[in-house]
């Protein structure tokens, strides 16, 4: 999931940067929101899990 939500931002990234012209601009700002993404996503499946499993 992490690797993908990267994946997606900063393929998306690449592609605006290849129209506009602003070559890492994009790239680096949507895989970092990417990340964020990832992360958050990440965390929200674990504290899920962790309320299915009983706390412990």
């Amino acid at each position: 999931m992490l690797v993908a939500c990267i994946a997606i931002g900063g393929g998306l990234g690449y592609f605006l940067d290849s129209r506009l012209h602003t070559s890492p601009l994009f790239t680096l700002i949507l895989g970092v929101a990417g990340f964020a993404a990832g992360m958050r996503q990440l965390l929200r499946r674990l504290s899920k899990d962790m309320k299915n499993d009983g706390g412990s």
